[in-house]
């Protein structure tokens, strides 16, 4: 049976697990994960597809290097904003954060 999915949701976890381990200094729990992705996929236009040709027409065109670099502008910038508004609690007295 013929499911739809959006491409670019996939592309943006795919991209941002790879960010996240290459700039260790960011939060990792899953509440900034989640904030992240959202703020980015906002600022990035869905990529629906519904059938296996859809899913190969997508992905060749997501294979491009302007496609890569605005993704990537989304997700660092949707990581600068979450850092600098982080949903998560701070403990009191302690500079570590709470995993939820």
């Amino acid at each position: 049976m013929p499911k739809l999915t959006n491409y670019m949701e996939r592309i943006v976890k795919e991209e941002l697990a790879r960010v996240m381990l290459s700039r260790p200094g960011i939060c990792s729990c899953r509440v900034c994960q989640l904030d992240v992705m959202a703020l980015a996929l906002n600022q990035l236009p869905p990529q629906y597809v519904v059938s296996e040709g859809g899913h190969i027409h997508t992905m060749v065109n997501m294979a491009h290097d302007q496609f890569k670099t605005q993704v990537l502008v989304a997700i660092v910038n949707a990581i600068n904003s979450v850092s600098t508004h982080p949903r998560h609690k701070l403990k009191k007295g302690l500079n570590t954060l709470t995993r939820h």
